[in-house]
């Protein structure tokens, strides 16, 4: 169906004992859009963004990811959605033990069989190239190369399957203001080259207002606003405001470390 979301969350919620993480948080993300999901540190962002990849169960709630509810699926069945899905992680997870290109290559040697190692390596140095790095990467290992660098083969590395959806968590987090610019350019051009649709976790305001087809103000475990950029920009809430000029007031509830 044309109209289906790619991304359908309804009503999730999620405690950690005592400790209710999520609150009947509802959105949905169409097909081909950037969502941004905005807050501070301990409001549930890292835990919405999980219960998308289907790393944590739901108490209550659905996900959908192209219509279909991922905390029922089967083994086989989760498979074959989550090869649809492309993941960005915080601090890259890229392989020290591997080169770039491996690293990139590493999805398609376990998930494409039917193709050669040559075919392989060769569609692995297609999205380097696609994302801006060099040749000279490919065999460079991750610890050889910048912080922003590692940042684009790990965007490499998730579009390595062609995935329909991109999920981002904190993709500019540790670069400075140059770099964090380019990174956002690359995450609109990966939606204008490859129509895909992104879920983007971030703190940083700056990197929302540029690639947000519409924000999502998470606090607290709730979706507290919601708007396209210009109208987060306008928003009176004071919160979202506070959070937007970056102060802080009051105490702000905290995930345990081991389940955020």
């Amino acid at each position: 169906m044309a109209s289906m979301a790619a991304i359908s969350v309804e009503a999730l919620s999620k405690s950690f004992g005592s400790q209710q993480v999520l609150r009947e948080v509802t959105f949905s993300v169409p097909k081909g859009e950037t969502y941004c999901i905005i807050g501070g540190s301990g409001q549930g962002k890292s835990v919405l963004l999980k219960h998308v990849m289907r790393l944590l169960l739901p108490d209550s709630g659905t996900v959908r990811v192209n219509g279909e509810a991922i905390e029922s699926l089967s083994v086989e069945d989760l498979a074959r959605v989550r090869k649809k899905m492309g993941m960005v992680f915080q601090e890259s997870a890229l392989f020290d033990s591997m080169t770039c290109l491996e690293n990139v290559a590493f999805g398609l040697m376990m998930h494409r069989r039917d193709l050669s190692k040559g075919k392989i390596l060769e569609m692995a140095r297609e999205k380097l190239r696609l994302v801006g790095l060099p040749r000279t990467v490919e065999e460079k290992f991750p610890s050889q190369i910048s912080g922003g660098m590692k940042k684009r083969v790990g965007i490499a590395r998730a579009i390595a399957l062609s995935p329909e959806i991109l999920l981002y968590d904190e993709p500019t987090t540790g670069l400075d203001p140059v770099l964090s610019a380019s990174i956002d350019e690359l995450i609109g051009q990966m939606k204008a080259e490859l129509g895909v649709t992104s879920l983007v976790i971030t703190h940083d305001m700056s990197s929302a207002f540029r690639i947000a087809d519409r924000i999502l103000y998470l606090y607290g475990g709730e979706i507290r606003v919601s708007g396209t950029p210009a109208e987060i920009r306008e928003s009176k809430d004071p919160l979202l405001q506070q959070f937007i000029r970056g102060e802080t007031r009051g105490p702000i509830p905290v995930i345990p470390d081991e389940k955020a």
